[in-house]
């Protein structure tokens, strides 16, 4: 099963859906490593020991979620992953590499730059909140 992190090419996409839980999407092959730290800024995943999607608890307060985010996005940035965050979860600062946009832009820049992207990524759910603008650039270095 392809998840948003294989879509976009990134090892982590961190988003929060239209139901309101923030979750984090690993590529399907990630490092146990990628696990260990979603796990540590508070992720949760339905399957531990085969899981490629992991969600914040609904019950954790609205502040922490973003500060939750940031901080496995931070995390895995300065272990050398590259992160996908949506802009309305960051915190400060999150990591040189990692790339702020909204999946609605995430998903229109992979169909300019791979028109067969079309197929393979399909944008967020109606309803999903959407940012205007990234907070940084969106190059990657790595």
């Amino acid at each position: 099963m392809r998840t948003l992190a294989d879509a976009f090419g990134t090892d982590v996409e961190i988003v929060r859906r239209s139901d309101g839980v923030v979750r984090a999407f690993c590529r399907t092959d990630a490092p146990d490593q990628i696990h260990n730290v979603l796990r540590q800024c508070g992720f949760t995943a339905p399957d531990p020991h085969s899981s490629c999607c992991y969600h914040l608890p609904p019950d954790t307060p609205g502040a922490d979620q973003p500060a939750a985010a940031s901080t496995a996005a931070t995390l895995l940035d300065d272990a050398g992953y590259r992160v996908g965050i949506a802009p309305h979860l960051v915190v400060g600062y999150v990591g040189q590499n990692c790339i702020v946009q909204s999946e609605e832009q995430r998903h229109a820049a992979a169909c300019r730059t791979f028109p067969s992207a079309v197929a393979k990524a399909a944008p967020a759910p109606a309803g999903t909140p959407a940012a205007a603008a990234p907070v940084q650039p969106a190059a990657r270095t790595r």
